[in-house]
């Protein structure tokens, strides 16, 4: 009851992720990723520690084919599980148990793998994999959540709502440039990501600068002002001397 994309953007080294399905907090279980190394999808019955062997394999430069064959024999339950790996190169492989007893299908793409189960049709990745796929130029978190929203529009699962969903794109130095959750939705899950991603449009290289370089990144001044003004009201100016130290701060409003 998972459909989920994985991809790469060629230019930037980037790896992504869009998963969605009607359980809860999909995005913590299923995906796992590398950035310029590669990524990991673990779904149905999910065995989060599969995608955890996975991506670490990957990580050491393996081929996807060769990670997939590794992790299949890595558990006696490997028919209960959906996998896909996409590589260093860009190639995709995929493996579906055998347990699984409905819909399912994955497609590759050019440096991208759709992947899902218990699905209202077997199109649904194909669809995926076309939106990712049909505009090279879009930044990769806007090409996964078009195919997110196109395996949606093109019938998803096959009883809803969709509850969760989950955006992730990695980013130099171990930061991420994105890590989008929905773990409940009461409507949609796919359009409450959507309206997350755009409402976090732009705070990207802030969020960045904020890990690399704390002391150019000005503190606003209604926090500044309110926090001086409440340690005022507890008496804790020895403990806490910020007004003493005004100009230690560089403040914005």
């Amino acid at each position: 009851m998972t459909f989920s994309i994985i991809g790469r953007c060629e230019r930037t080294g980037c790896y992504g992720a869009a998963i969605t399905t009607s359980d809860l907090a999909v995005g913590s279980r299923c995906v796992r990723l590398s950035h310029g190394r590669g990524a990991m999808l673990s779904q149905h019955r999910t065995d989060s520690r599969l995608g955890d062997l996975g991506i670490s394999l990957l990580a050491k430069g393996t081929a996807a084919d060769a990670v997939v064959s590794e992790v299949c024999a890595s558990t006696a339950d490997i028919e209960w599980r959906q996998i896909g790996a996409l590589d260093s190169d860009g190639r995709a492989a995929a493996y579906h148990g055998r347990r699984m007893y409905s819909i399912y299908a994955h497609t590759v793409g050019r440096n991208c793998l759709a992947l899902g189960n218990i699905l209202a049709n077997p199109q649904v990745p194909q669809k995926m994999a076309d939106a990712f796929t049909r505009d090279p130029s879009l930044p990769l978190a806007e090409r996964l959540m078009k195919a997110l929203e196109a395996g949606r529009d093109s019938g998803g699962e096959i009883l809803g709502p969709l509850r969760s969903a989950a955006l992730r794109v990695t980013g130099e130095h171990g930061i991420d440039t994105y890590d989008l959750r929905v773990d409940v939705s009461n409507t949609d899950a796919v359009a409450d990501l959507r309206a997350l991603y755009e409402a976090y449009q732009g705070r990207e290289d802030t969020i960045r600068r904020v890990a690399l370089e704390p002391e150019t990144m000005p503190i606003m001044r209604n926090l500044f002002e309110a926090s001086i003004q409440r340690i005022s009201e507890l008496g804790l100016e020895d403990r806490f001397p910020t007004a003493r130290h005004r100009d230690s701060w560089t403040v914005k409003d």
